[in-house]
């Protein structure tokens, strides 16, 4: 056997050209031609060519064909979907943000005359709203939320001593809302400093006379006979005299603003001069001469 390639003898048994390499063709090129008998008795005989060019489409199946073109329909769908949901989702919740922006605007909170805080002193507290006129303003004093069934709003309210939590809303005639506003107030009133008086309670030898003082701004009202003093008991003017007995002196201070301090109280005992006793009576305080 001779090599294809180059020529040369090949052993037998061998199955590559040892001079080029070449491997041995072991079987004959394949043709489809010499398959097809051609009857010589019929001189028009043709071969048949349609069978030699059509293969055998049962024993080689086709590739799956891709309709790549009902794939880019189908993408091109989807896509124009989602963008036009976006679209709409997204106006949808701008146009509600621009309401909404839009109420606030025009239904602002009510406003409060006094800023929330602690003060010494009763308040008058204003509520007002800009658009006041159509529509009506509502409040609580007890901390619970404001609403149409609240107490309307028609003048100053009073804020008295303790803690106030005023919660506010302005409601307009086609029932729309504004926002609530609030304030916590806590009032304390400062009291009156209590009345000092000139001679401290005791025991003493005849007769003599009291003074009482007490803040500037305040006066004082007492009384002598054990009852508690108000506004209403006696008013101080001038030194008080004490007399040979028991006296139960008590007095209270009252401002401007009518608060009162606390009472204050003392006991004399004053006894009777008899003849050549000495008088026996405090630094701070004049004796009576009997």
């Amino acid at each position: 056997m001779k090599c294809q390639k180059c020529g040369t003898d090949i052993p037998e048994g061998k199955i590559y050209c040892e001079k080029c390499g070449s491997a041995i063709q072991m079987v004959p090129d394949y043709n489809p031609v010499d398959d097809i008998s051609i009857d010589t008795d019929t001189p028009d005989a043709q071969p048949d060519m349609e069978a030699i060019s059509k293969p055998d489409t049962e024993e080689q199946p086709q590739p799956r064909k891709i309709h790549w073109k009902r794939w880019a329909v189908g993408t091109l769908l989807l896509v124009l979907g989602g963008y036009t949901t976006y679209q709409i989702a997204y106006r949808s919740f701008g146009s509600v943000q621009e309401t909404a922006e839009d109420e606030i605007i025009l239904l602002e909170k009510p406003e409060f005359s006094t800023s929330p805080g602690c003060y010494t002193h009763s308040l008058q507290l204003i509520l007002s709203h800009t658009d006041r006129a159509n529509g009506v303003i509502y409040y609580t004093l007890d901390g619970s939320t404001p609403d149409a069934d609240s107490s309307v709003y028609n003048g100053p309210i009073t804020i008295e001593e303790g803690t106030t939590v005023v919660r506010a809303v302005f409601i307009r005639n086609d029932g729309v809302q504004s926002e609530e506003a609030d304030g916590t107030y806590k009032v304390m009133f400062e009291t009156p400093d209590e009345p000092v008086f000139s001679v401290p309670e005791g025991t003493y030898n005849g007769s003599f006379y009291v003074t009482i003082r007490a803040g500037a701004e305040s006066n004082i009202y007492y009384t002598t006979n054990g009852e508690e003093p108000d506004r209403y008991a006696t008013r101080y003017t001038g030194p008080i005299q004490i007399n040979p007995g028991l006296t139960v002196l008590q007095a209270v201070a009252v401002d401007y603003e009518d608060r009162e301090s606390g009472v204050v109280e003392v006991i004399y005992r004053v006894n009777e001069l008899s003849e050549n006793q000495p008088v026996s009576i405090p630094a701070d305080s004049q004796s009576i001469t009997p």
